[in-house]
């Protein structure tokens, strides 16, 4: 059975999110659980306490109808769902969550007109600074059979092929395409044939397309193979970074929502010892290759 974290702040993003979830796992046993991180800020005239009661029965009631209707919706017996709101820090909320409970997936659907810290930057922040597999889904992304998958990582600098079961595990189970998407930057190391041929052995039985694009930037290559190329899932490792704290000099960034062209899953690296960057760093996909 598959568990995931699915975050809401019931808008259209996050219920759009919320489908493309249950389509993307409905051939697979999957635990669902409604996780809606929220700040409870008093009101300046009703006691603090009263404001956050009131907020958590508010919010608890909407999940709670959400839910109830997911069960009413459920055309099989293998998807099961469940919810919590929580106030406090929203990045924080859901940190604490991904480390109290394993889930296989966290699922969100960020939004441009969001400028919350989670719902509006967050993927950009998530898919770096949070200890799980993150399944990023832009606003205009339709639920619809996962056809093509593009895996886009430095393939040169790969040691730790288990980082690939997840992708296996996906592209075998939904009958997919594999390709293996390389962006030659300048600065690129080359990758070997013995280590190409190490990779296809450890895919077997897939056998992947590979496709190799000259780019200035690691962003600018992938930009261009997704204009010219049929693709339902971009799928990138990038290198765990410890989160950044909010700071005068890079607060701003928070209002600049990350929408990816289609639907992005970023398989959590936990062997990386990188340093920290600061989140203006972030704002584009150089690091996930």
């Amino acid at each position: 059975m598959k568990k995931v974290l699915l975050l809401t702040n019931f808008s259209s993003a996050s219920r759009n999110a919320l489908q493309f979830a249950r389509s993307f796992f409905g051939d697979t046993v999957t635990d669902f659980h409604l996780l809606y991180p929220h700040s409870a800020a008093p009101d300046g005239i009703r006691p603090p306490g009263y404001v956050a009661e009131t907020t958590r029965i508010a919010y608890a009631n909407q999940l709670h109808e959400v839910v109830h209707g997911l069960r009413t919706e459920a055309l099989t017996d293998w998807h099961t769902f469940r919810s919590s709101g929580k106030a406090g820090q929203p990045y924080d909320i859901v940190e604490q969550s991904v480390g109290a409970e394993v889930y296989d997936f966290v699922v969100i659907g960020p939004s441009e007109d969001e400028t919350d810290i989670v719902f509006g930057n967050s993927a950009i922040a998530l898919i770096r600074q949070l200890k799980a597999n993150v399944l990023v889904v832009p606003a205009n992304a339709h639920a619809k059979p996962v056809q093509q998958i593009v895996l886009a990582i430095d393939f040169a600098s790969l040691t730790n092929y288990k980082l690939l079961d997840p992708v296996k595990e996906l592209v075998l189970q939904k009958s997919a395409l594999l390709t293996l998407l390389t962006i030659d930057t300048p600065d690129k190391k080359i990758i070997h044939v013995e280590q190409e041929a190490l990779i296809r052995q450890y895919l077997h039985p897939i056998d992947p397309t590979i496709a190799h694009i000259q780019a200035p930037t690691a962003k600018a290559g992938i930009d261009d193979f997704l204009s010219g190329h049929s693709v339902d899932l971009l799928v990138t490792i990038p290198k765990y970074q410890s989160r950044p704290r909010p700071s005068a000099s890079n607060s701003h960034i928070r209002a600049q929502a990350y929408s990816p062209a289609v639907p992005l899953l970023t398989i959590f690296n936990n062997n990386s010892n990188e340093h920290a960057e600061q989140i203006e760093d972030l704002s584009n996909l150089d690091f996930a290759l």
